[in-house]
């Protein structure tokens, strides 16, 4: 499912991505093209006046002139002398050009007044237009008319746009081969992405197959001994059937302990998790802790020592009945986990304004490998297995606790031995 689901999250950011680039370069290439033909024209422009400045101070024009002008200019040129055409268009121009030339002249008579076959009247200024060719649109046109002493110079230049045409051309297929390549990374670059995205939701998909699995594992348990006791409960002398009913009503409270940590993890998975911060006063918190864990311990043959600091702590804003499930539920791993004779230590201390509890046992410890995994939902230590009062939930609920407090909890090695387990607050 996490595979189809790549591909089409990859699918879709490229297709997304690559709407957006292409969109973008064809904008620009619009840009480029208007700018580029704007400047193409002033440039026409700007010839066809010098060559028109040049012609008017001069009564004499020759081949040679005209040849430089055309290769120095890109121009192609026809002159008339009044309404009689030079030898030199003949000589030098294809029957095509001459065709365009005559399209240009059309095109000037029509729209600009200005033809070498009107002859009427004497012209005092010069007249001159540039215009796009409507015949072929891949020639610029200018016709001037010249006023001379003995009559009328009329020139029509021609100004091919294929070389912009085939520069424009160049700059789509450079424009196409760098979006081709910026899609093919963009692709790429989703499939990682994606991957990276997905990673997080199909752990979480793994860890909540793993619940589950682990959950009705822990709750089939008291839920065979309960079903046996019922069945056994029929037939059993009253002497057995109420040994049957103390093991249905063990059970029950074991199945109701159980659920009730897994309630509390989904209402801090979904946030709906209650927190009432009050003021407290840390030193006397523990006190109160410890004076209600001293009967426990000492049924077990368990010392509990507790360590205040001898300056006075800073009041805290914390949920009391929170941050006593948090202490109850390392207290009772230390309870499970330490032999008798053994130690637990209680201890509060102030560092760096921060608030700092221990809460630390000389059981058999927890090795290094182990260390990053005893927060883990239904995580337990193989000597925790056969105690059915754990079920690997306390210490990822004290985590989480921790975690609505804005604090830390972590685990480290007790000195000769055991397990030692830190909050900062």
């Amino acid at each position: 499912m996490f595979k189809k689901l790549r591909l089409q999250f990859t699918i879709f950011c490229t297709f997304v991505t690559s709407v957006i680039l292409i969109a973008m370069a064809a904008v620009c290439l619009f840009l480029l093209r208007a700018d580029a033909s704007r400047q193409s024209f002033s440039t026409f422009e700007k010839n066809v006046a010098s060559m028109i400045s040049y012609l008017e101070n001069q009564s004499v024009v020759s081949h040679q002139w005209l040849l430089e002008l055309e290769k120095n200019y890109h121009l192609q040129v026809s002159l008339f002398d009044g309404n009689s055409p030079l030898f030199f268009n003949s000589l030098h121009h294809s029957a095509q050009t001459l065709h365009l030339f005559e399209q240009a002249e059309k095109q000037a008579a029509q729209e600009y007044q200005i033809s070498s076959t009107d002859i009427s009247g004497r012209r005092k200024l010069t007249e001159n237009a540039a215009f796009s060719l409507k015949a072929d649109k891949n020639y610029y046109a200018s016709v001037a008319a010249i006023p001379k002493e003995q009559d009328t110079l009329h020139v029509i230049a021609l100004y091919s746009l294929e070389g912009e045409r085939q520069a424009m051309r160049r700059q789509v297929l450079i424009f196409f081969a760098a979006v081709s390549t910026a899609i093919f990374f963009l692709a790429a670059f989703s499939w990682f992405f994606t991957r990276q995205v997905l990673l997080p939701v199909e752990e979480n998909r793994r860890k909540q197959t793993e619940f589950v699995a682990a959950a009705s594992h822990e709750l089939r348990a008291p839920l065979t001994v309960i079903l046996s006791s019922l069945t056994a409960m029929k037939d059993a002398p009253a002497q057995k059937q109420e040994q049957f009913a103390a093991n249905i009503q063990e059970e029950s409270q074991r199945m109701n302990r159980l659920i009730g940590d897994m309630l509390s993890l989904a209402s801090a998975d979904s946030g709906s998790w209650s927190f009432r911060p009050s003021k407290m006063e840390p030193d006397t918190f523990l006190l109160e802790i410890y004076e209600r864990y001293l009967t426990r311990v000492r049924e077990k043959n368990i010392r509990l020592e507790l360590s205040l600091p001898e300056t006075a702590v800073d009041s805290q804003k914390w949920d009391p009945d929170r941050m006593t499930q948090v202490l109850e539920i390392l207290l009772d791993n230390a309870l499970a986990y330490t032999p008798a004779g053994g130690c637990i230590q209680l201890k509060l201390c102030q560092k760096r304004g921060k608030t700092e509890i221990r809460v630390s046992d000389n059981g058999p410890g927890i090795p290094d490998s182990q260390k990053s995994c005893v927060f883990q939902r239904f995580y337990r230590m193989d000597q925790a297995h056969h105690d059915k009062n754990h079920f690997g939930l306390g210490l990822c609920i004290a985590q989480e606790i921790v975690s609505m407090h804005q604090g830390e909890i972590h685990v480290e090695d007790t000195p000769g031995g055991g397990a030692c387990f830190v909050i900062f607050l």
